[in-house]
């Protein structure tokens, strides 16, 4: 890294913490052509990243050793622990199976980037807790209010508020009634501020929906980043 590129990483990551928001690495983390934007809270300390956009809601935090490759969106009040891979690919590319050989040598430098892709980005919802060591694979959604247990290779679409865990991950059970499932998904209480829902209980679902009302809609800061700039949106 050049002198110039050193400063301006320094120089943004100082910006973003007077935002309110960590990225350890810094912009020189986000792949060259890659836009990232991140609300308000927002905590990333993952180095390495493959991906053309994402965005992170606000109060999401991605521990370190996670890597973040074809992945489009991450919700808001999200948990994701170390070591965490998100958008894997799902094979082929850069090993084919039906060739002589599986190693990359067989094909072009200009085919070797294994994150260049056409399938959709996978998407994570708010709420969603993930454990560490997991690796979900790319064009995956996670539903709202999902926990993803620790060690698990998620390979298909994940039910909001469903527990999965095992390798290839299967629902285990659901974390409330589908009634009160629909109930907070209806209420979209993620979009409340923070500090509103702070004063609700929290910790009784059912009184919490009856205290919510409509809320107080959170105004998050949001910063959109690439490998060179840093901006409020």
């Amino acid at each position: 890294m050049s002198l110039i590129d050193y400063i301006r990483n320094g120089l943004s990551k100082n910006w973003l913490k007077r935002q309110g928001i960590k990225l350890t690495y810094g912009i020189k983390a986000i792949p060259r052509g890659g836009r990232l934007v991140l609300e308000e809270g927002a905590s990333i300390h993952c180095q390495k990243m493959r991906f053309s956009e994402l965005s992170i809601g606000a109060m999401t935090y991605v521990r370190g050793g996670s890597e973040l490759l074809n992945v489009r969106s991450i919700g808001r009040f999200c948990s994701i622990g170390n070591n965490v891979v998100l958008g894997q690919s799902k094979g082929g590319r850069g090993h084919p199976l039906s060739w002589v050989s599986t190693h990359p040598f067989q094909l072009d430098a200009d085919d070797l980037d294994e994150e260049s892709t056409d399938t959709p980005g996978t998407a994570i919802g708010s709420d969603v807790w993930i454990g560490r060591d997991t690796m979900i694979m790319e064009g995956v959604s996670i539903g709202i209010g999902a926990v993803i247990a620790t060690r698990s290779l998620v390979t298909r679409d994940v039910p909001e508020y469903a527990i999965v865990a095992g390798t290839p991950a299967k629902v285990i059970r659901y974390r409330h009634s589908p009634e009160l499932i629909t109930s907070l998904l209806a209420s979209r209480w993620w979009e409340a501020d923070m500090t509103f829902l702070k004063t609700l209980p929290m910790d009784k679902p059912d009184l919490f929906l009856q205290s919510l009302g409509r809320g107080i809609p959170a105004d998050y800061k949001t910063c959109v980043l690439t490998r060179s700039s840093w901006n409020l949106l």
